[in-house]
């Protein structure tokens, strides 16, 4: 009885230390499959930058986010639920597309791609408010 309560708490706190994790970004980063598409043949590319857009057919407003390989952010859009972004230029290399929401219950999502010029890359936010498999456009 003497050392029940020092007990106690040494298992709270084991108990609690043991269920916390450490994700990395690259862990957390979704490798989701990318479906490549050729483009229709009346839309030509002269080493153009490539570009995104995200079409949210969530429930939840989300912040979208473009971010380089050297870790800088190149755009900071939010989009209403129901709405999409206009096309987005941005460099070519890996890219990673982050998707933050406030909401309880509504998980952040992204995605890592590297993307090379003369290419479009639609994201697409489904009804469950998750990243559908990209659509990649090569403009060749």
């Amino acid at each position: 009885m003497k050392y029940l309560l020092k007990l106690s708490v040494a298992i709270c706190l084991l108990l609690t230390v043991s269920s916390c994790t450490v994700e990395s970004l690259d862990d957390a980063v979704s490798k989701s499959a990318v479906s490549q598409n050729v483009a229709e043949a009346n839309q030509s590319c002269n080493n153009q930058d490539p570009k995104t857009k995200l079409i949210n057919n969530g429930t939840v407003a989300f912040t979208f986010q473009i971010i380089d390989s050297d870790s800088n952010m190149i755009e900071f859009v939010d989009v209403a639920a129901g709405a999409s972004t206009s096309w987005i230029s941005f460099t070519e290399g890996d890219t990673i597309f982050n998707l933050d929401s406030n909401v309880i219950g509504v998980s952040d999502d992204k995605i890592a791609i590297n993307i090379n010029n003369c290419s479009e890359i639609e994201i697409v936010v489904n009804a469950q408010n998750k990243i559908d498999t990209p659509i990649v456009n090569s403009l060749n």
